[in-house]
């Protein structure tokens, strides 16, 4: 029997200063966790294939085993793969990927740990082979990215004040830890300042805001402090049903939100020099035969109508000096927020299939790169304006159902059409399936690579991981 175990985690270093840490002649001693007393007897002097031998011993209880390892493929910062030669498995091949991507102007990366085991009777011990690789590589990436914190450090987020709204949501928080980790001072505007003291603890600062309480202002006084403000705040769209109140709700949260903070950067002296708001891609609506670009029209429906009027608000700012963008956002993959959770329960029963209509498309996008892409729009000075944040490979909904399915190992033949979702959803059924195929052409000629540009890779790594 064989198994794969896979870690992977995202680092604001470029791929080959994450291959040379591991290059280091004292880096496997350094990724060897303590409490796991393991005996190193020997290490290579290169990962480059070779006769040495990486050899060191595993107590369990009583026993002690003993293991070889051999480098047997390297590709200079991309790869390089060890495979036993002695040990207790019949078959371990562990192969370490380092795969680039962001933006050029400040790449990041993703190591990705894939260890392929195989033995007669793992059917039996599997979940302790597993648990204890669990432990052994959550500590090596912890202490990767503490090696590599001094470098992400000096990027162009360095020394910068950034205040970001709607930072305890799934996109803001990931935002924020990119920042911090990239060494900028950020300022989050919140609500419920005992929730987001909980996420940041002593890592932000904080302001309290919400544009239903005009009359409190103390947050104006960090706005002419900061370089950008992120604008992120906006009630869930999927939350509730949408009757009248809620749609009241989800189109002022974002429109008059908007202006307060629009405003409170045109009244500020000095005043940031960037403001990057979110939108989303409900702006061109649901036809499907459409090939959305950022210059299309809009859609003449609710989510199109709120779309313009909250970007209307963030583009006035242009005529002070202020740079101003707006990320139309596509479907977030998440296991704690948005469609992918809504649809988790369903497709873990066994009971999946394509919703809405099969045809219509969804435009998903990693949370790695949706968060990154807003962190470049505050440090590319040359973006300006609308841009679309969807992976390269949206794919039709029935595709979307057969992917996940397959992902999670379950059948997905089910079919959940409109008319059935709108006696439970009500008008929000009409949008649940997706629609226009949107371009993610001009994110990527401003200088986005993306981590993720294929559904099955993505929702693989989403379903890994704790986001």
């Amino acid at each position: 029997m064989r198994s794969l175990f896979v870690r992977e985690s995202f680092y604001s270093v470029p791929a080959h200063a994450l291959f040379s840490f591991h290059e280091r002649p004292d880096a496997f001693r350094l990724l060897v966790p303590p409490e796991q007393k393991i005996q190193i007897v020997s290490t290579a002097s290169t990962l480059q294939p070779s006769e040495e031998r990486v050899k060191f011993v595993v107590p369990f209880s009583f026993l002690k085993f003993a293991f070889e390892m051999k480098h047997t493929e390297y590709e200079k910062g991309n790869l390089f793969v060890d495979e036993q030669v002695k040990g207790l498995f019949s078959h371990w091949r562990h192969e370490h990927h380092f795969i680039q991507g962001g933006w050029r102007g400040e790449p990041a990366s993703m190591l990705s740990d894939r260890i392929s085991i195989g033995h007669p009777l793992l059917f039996m011990f599997r979940p302790f082979v597993v648990h204890r690789l669990k432990k052994i590589f959550e500590f090596r990436h912890r202490v990767t990215a503490a090696s590599m914190g001094e470098l992400a450090r000096k990027g162009r987020a360095s020394g910068k004040t950034i205040v970001v709204t709607g930072a305890t949501g799934l996109i803001g928080s990931r935002v924020v830890e990119l920042l911090t980790e990239q060494g900028a001072r950020v300022v989050v505007f919140v609500r419920n300042m005992d929730r987001a003291r909980k996420m940041f603890g002593q890592r932000v600062e904080y302001a309290f805001w919400d544009f239903n309480k005009p009359s409190e202002t103390a947050w104006k006084a960090f706005i002419p402090e900061a370089d950008a403000v992120l604008h992120l705040a906006g009630t869930p769209l999927f939350s509730k049903r949408w009757r009248k109140k809620f749609k009241k709700a989800m189109e002022q949260s974002r429109v008059l939100g908007t202006r307060q903070i629009a405003d409170a950067i045109r009244e500020s002296d000095p005043r940031p020099q960037t403001l990057v708001s979110a939108s989303a891609i409900g702006y061109y609506g649901t036809e499907r035969a459409l090939l959305a670009r950022e210059d299309s029209r809009p859609a003449e429906d609710i989510l199109a109508r709120i779309c313009i009027g909250w970007e209307a608000e963030a583009k006035k700012l242009a005529s002070v000096g202020v740079r101003d963008v707006q990320i139309r956002t596509g479907i977030v993959l998440s296991r704690k927020a948005g469609a992918l959770k809504s649809m988790l329960p369903l497709f873990r029963m066994g009971m999946g299939g394509w919703m809405g209509h099969p045809d219509a498309w969804i435009n998903w996008i990693h949370l790695e790169d949706i968060a990154r892409i807003f962190t470049m729009a505050l440090l590319n000075e040359n973006m300006q304006g609308p841009y679309n944040a969807v992976a390269p490979g949206p794919v039709i909904m029935r595709q979307f159902a057969k992917t996940l399915s397959r992902a999670l190992h379950r059948p997905g033949f089910m079919a959940y059409p409109a008319a059935l979702l709108r006696p439970m959803l009500g008008e929000a059924a009409n949008y649940v399936a997706g629609g226009a195929r949107v371009s993610a052409e001009r994110v990527s000629k401003v200088g986005y690579s993306f981590f993720f540009d294929d559904l099955q890779s993505a929702l693989q790594n989403t379903l890994r991981s704790g986001r």
